[in-house]
């Protein structure tokens, strides 16, 4: 990971883009006063990204859309498969809810787009209809779908969706993916009762110096 240069823009968007998407909203909070990050990054709009992601987060997917749509006009117009997993997570939170009949009108209505889903979502519009057919949908072999931790993918994928609608240039995969890695192996070296390392601490004030140590191998 020595090897691997971070430019201090691309820095300073990977860590604001991963406090944000994984809710750590005090610590972006913190990272938005004392980073320089320019008015066009994610920075000047932390609060509105963190309030959609916590709405999402929390099963308010209507309130998540109507508020997406009031700050980025045409953003589910021009990402189709977003629209499609918000309006396929509002059909999951109507049947979580046990609010059968909703659920199949909600389907079957213009407004979900639901009943004209294109070739490539059609699997995942039949997976949650499937949960309808079970009195208990979170047993069920589709269970997965009604776990806290799809909403928290759905999310994840909107906050992506709205960083390319703002012009944005997304945080490199190869990046998150280390920072991923870092934390993981974190986790599983306490499991196995290890504590000789230096660990990467997410909550420390210098968050640019924390993580440009962690790649830099200390």
């Amino acid at each position: 990971m020595s090897s691997f240069q971070i430019k201090q823009a691309d820095l300073n968007r990977l860590v604001m883009n991963y406090l944000v998407t994984e809710g750590y909203q005090e610590a972006a909070q913190r990272f938005k006063a004392e980073s320089a990050l320019e008015p066009s990054t994610l920075g000047d709009s932390v609060d509105d990204h963190v309030r959609i992601r916590n709405a999402v987060r929390s099963g308010q997917v209507k309130y998540a859309m109507d508020l997406a749509n009031r700050l980025y006009p045409q953003l589910f117009e021009t990402d189709n498969y977003m629209y499609f997993h918000m309006q396929q997570l509002r059909l999951i939170e109507l049947i979580r809810e046990q609010k059968v009949d909703q659920a199949l009108d909600f389907a079957q209505s213009k407004e979900s787009g639901l009943s004209e889903v294109n070739s490539d979502n059609i699997r995942e519009m039949q997976r949650a209809l499937a949960l309808l057919a079970f009195d208990k949908p979170e047993e069920s072999p589709f269970g997965d779908l009604m776990k806290p931790a799809f909403r928290q993918q759905v999310a994840g994928e909107l906050n992506t969706a709205i960083l390319k609608y703002e012009g944005g240039e997304i945080v490199q995969p190869k990046m998150m993916f280390l920072i991923k890695l870092i934390l993981w192996a974190q986790d599983r070296l306490e499991m196995e009762g290890i504590s000789d390392y230096r660990r990467m601490d997410l909550e420390t004030p210098d968050f640019e110096e924390e993580i440009r140590r962690s790649f830099q191998g200390g």
